[in-house]
């Protein structure tokens, strides 16, 4: 994994929270689309991609969740993004995802809509 970058998973009533700090780029996309992947091939329905500690998004990790945005729904399932610093969320509305994704102002509510 990137020195840029820290990825930690935790799961609260059948969701699960993807916590990302850091920078999320070309380089460190990666790393996110694989513990993306590992979740849901093991089954994993709904995830909140925490993102109060990201601190930069670029198009390379705007594909990462969307393509995994779209691999959730095709098997029943939700990404929601939330608690998003100030530039992240910039990046996601100027580029239109802010409609595609649900959006959050912390994990905690994302959770609690998702149990739901």
């Amino acid at each position: 994994m990137s020195e840029l970058l820290n990825i930690t998973t935790q799961t609260s009533g059948g969701v699960t929270i993807v916590d990302v700090s850091g920078r999320m780029d070309a380089s460190t996309s990666r790393d996110v689309e694989s513990a993306l992947n590992t979740l849901i091939d093991a089954g994993s329905l709904k995830i909140v991609f925490n993102g109060k500690e990201l601190t930069y998004i670029s198009s390379s990790g705007l594909r990462v969740i969307l393509s995994s945005l779209k691999r959730l729904r095709q098997i029943g399932g939700e990404l929601a993004l939330a608690a998003l610093q100030p530039a992240p969320l910039e990046v996601i509305r100027m580029t239109g995802f802010d409609r595609i994704f649900t959006i959050y102002e912390s994990a905690e509510l994302a959770v609690t809509t998702l149990t739901v």
